[in-house]
C-alpha cells in the first residue's frame, strides 16, 4: 500500500512538473520557439528592409528608397500569398475598446495591436482617408475573438491567425493594392536598433481569424 502511494505520489508530481514545462513562453528568446516558418522569414525580410532602407535614407536617394519599399511589398506578396498568416506567435501591445459614435460599425469593438520580436507590430489601427480618420482590422464586438482578447493584458504571448488586409479592403474606391500600414519615417530610422527591437514603429492592418493566449 505504501509502495502504491509512493508511485502515485511520484506520477502527480511529474504531472505538476510537465504542466509548469508548458507554461508558454516568458521571453522572446523562448516564443521564437514557437514561431512557424513563415513568421521567421517575415522578421527576416523586415531587419533586411530596415537596413536597406536606412542605408538609402542615410545617402539621400529617394528612388533608391522607393525602389526598396517596392520589393519588400513584391517580397511579402511571395511570403504571404492573399496576405494570410497562420498561428504566429506575437506579444501583446494593447487591447482597447473603439469609441467611434460616427461609425456604428466598429463602435465598441476591440482595437488590438500586436509586436513580433522584429519591431514590426500587427493588429488594428486607424488610418487617414480621404481627410477622414477610419478604423480598419477591429475585432467584432461580442464575437470569440473578442472574448479571447478581453483576457489578454500588455505584455503577454498570444498566438493569432489572420490575413493582412491592403488598404482597399477597409477604403473602397482607394486604387491602391498594397498593404495597408503606417509605414517607418526617417526619424524612426535614425537608430536602426530602435526601430527594430522598439515599440513598432510600423503597423500592419490585420484582421484576425482565430486568437488564443500562449499561456
Amino acid at each position: 500500500m505504501k509502495i502504491f502511494k509512493f508511485i502515485l505520489f511520484f506520477i502527480l508530481l511529474s504531472c505538476s512538473a510537465n504542466i509548469k514545462s508548458f507554461a508558454g513562453p516568458k521571453n522572446w528568446d523562448e516564443a521564437m520557439n514557437y514561431a512557424p516558418i513563415q513568421q521567421k522569414q517575415f522578421c527576416d525580410l523586415t531587419d533586411s528592409y530596415v537596413e536597406d532602407l536606412a542605408e538609402a535614407i542615410v545617402g539621400r536617394n529617394e528612388i533608391k528608397q522607393n525602389r526598396i519599399k517596392q520589393q519588400r511589398q513584391e517580397d511579402l506578396d511571395g511570403l504571404i500569398p492573399e496576405g494570410r498568416f497562420k498561428d504566429w506567435i506575437v506579444k501583446t501591445v494593447s487591447v482597447k475598446q473603439v469609441n467611434d459614435q460616427k461609425n456604428k460599425k466598429v463602435d465598441g469593438n476591440a482595437a488590438v495591436v500586436f509586436e513580433l520580436w522584429c519591431g514590426t507590430q500587427i493588429g488594428s489601427g486607424r488610418f487617414n482617408v480621404g481627410g477622414d480618420l477610419k478604423w480598419g482590422a477591429t475585432i467584432q464586438y461580442d464575437s470569440r475573438q473578442y472574448r479571447e482578447v478581453s483576457k489578454l493584458s500588455s505584455g503577454e504571448f498570444a498566438i493569432i491567425s489572420g490575413t493582412f488586409q491592403k488598404l482597399n479592403d477597409f477604403a473602397p474606391g482607394q486604387k491602391e493594392t498594397y498593404y495597408a500600414s503606417r509605414p517607418l519615417t526617417n526619424k524612426d530610422l535614425e537608430d536602426i536598433k530602435n526601430s527594430r527591437y522598439g515599440n513598432g514603429d510600423e503597423l500592419f492592418l490585420a484582421a484576425i481569424k482565430y486568437i488564443a493566449s500562449a499561456k
